[in-house]
């Protein structure tokens, strides 16, 4: 029987494996139950990690991140450890899957619905800026559903605060902004951009620039002019492609400032002024997240309950974090 097969060598106290979801870049991810938390995700690294420094550095940049972010639409840590043989990170489990195996099950959802979906990441990205991180791989595979669909960004491994930017080109080529393929350092408008491509794949259906290699997706995204929404959603509002678009803006200057300012102004034009001014103030502080088993059938070019629970998050290294993050 393969070390696969067997189960992971090393599961952290108080966590009892019940079947492996899936496999990441830097982790395998398996569903398990804690006596607090219930069921979680819980992400233990790779072998090779140990033997990979930008994998390992990806990892605990997961780690260090989530623990940092609180809001009802980011994906949150319940408890971890970032490095050395006893690393993990313990998420809680998201049963409606990914964004992206939605689209790629359903296809064009309700136009309604794309809106909640495509609002639901802009606010989590929004708190992710104002918590000064770059996500940097903002995309439907990196968006998860709770079993009520409520939209969750997750995935923080290729994120970093923004002090500690480089010029790193990172992110998965269908949504990187055209300063990044340049290999200019990104930035909250870069962010903007890719979640601007993600909201046009959502209301759409399909994704607004698609090649077969890094290169052509490099060139599209510099030359090419994705067809108008309206093309897709008739009974779409002119409004709402004209936010889109925006974020879309080649020049980076030109973009939406950050998420909070793309977020109110999708909120006016998709659920009325009301909301949108709500939403331009909004300061999420709470909510849990998780991940789930996602796959997709095509080839992805890229550049690379409660008192209980408040008294475990104070532990570890995670728990030094909470306390210290603001």
């Amino acid at each position: 029987m393969s070390s696969d097969q067997a189960g992971p060598a090393f599961v952290p106290p108080g966590y009892a494996i019940v079947n492996k979801l899936g496999s990441g870049q830097t982790a395998h991810v398996y569903l398990a139950k804690h006596p607090v938390f219930g069921d979680v995700a819980l992400k233990l690294p790779r072998v090779e990690v140990n033997d990979r420094p930008v994998l390992k550095r990806m990892f605990e940049n997961e780690v260090s991140i989530t623990v940092k972010l609180a809001s009802p639409n980011i994906v949150a840590a319940f408890d971890g450890y970032p490095a050395g043989d006893g690393a993990f990170l313990a998420l809680e489990y998201c049963a409606g899957g990914t964004l992206d195996q939605l689209l790629l099950e359903q296809g064009r959802l309700p136009l309604e619905r794309t809106f909640r979906l495509v609002q639901g990441v802009a606010l989590g990205l929004a708190h992710t800026h104002e918590r000064k991180v770059l996500h940097r791989d903002v995309k439907p595979a990196n968006v998860f559903l709770t079993s009520d669909g409520t939209a969750k960004l997750g995935d923080f491994g290729t994120g970093v605060f923004q002090a500690d930017e480089g010029e790193d080109r990172v992110g998965t080529a269908f949504y990187m902004g055209p300063e990044v393929f340049e290999g200019n350092s990104a930035g909250a408008r870069s962010d903007v951009y890719s979640l601007g491509v993600l909201a046009y794949e959502v209301i759409a259906g399909v994704r607004p620039f698609v090649a077969d290699s890094y290169e052509a997706l490099m060139v599209a995204h510099h030359t090419a002019i994705p067809k108008d929404l309206m093309t897709y959603r008739h009974d779409l509002d002119p409004r709402v492609k004209r936010v889109v678009a925006k974020a879309m803006t080649r020049d980076p200057e030109q973009r939406f400032e950050n998420a909070r300012a793309f977020a109110a102004a999708f909120a006016a034009v998709t659920a009325g002024d009301d909301v949108a001014a709500h939403v331009g103030a909004e300061r999420p502080t709470t909510g849990r997240a998780s991940r789930a088993p996602a796959t997709r059938q095509e080839h992805e070019p890229a550049s690379g309950k409660e008192s209980a629970k408040e008294s475990a998050k104070g532990r570890g290294v995670l728990g030094w974090l909470r306390r210290n993050r603001d």
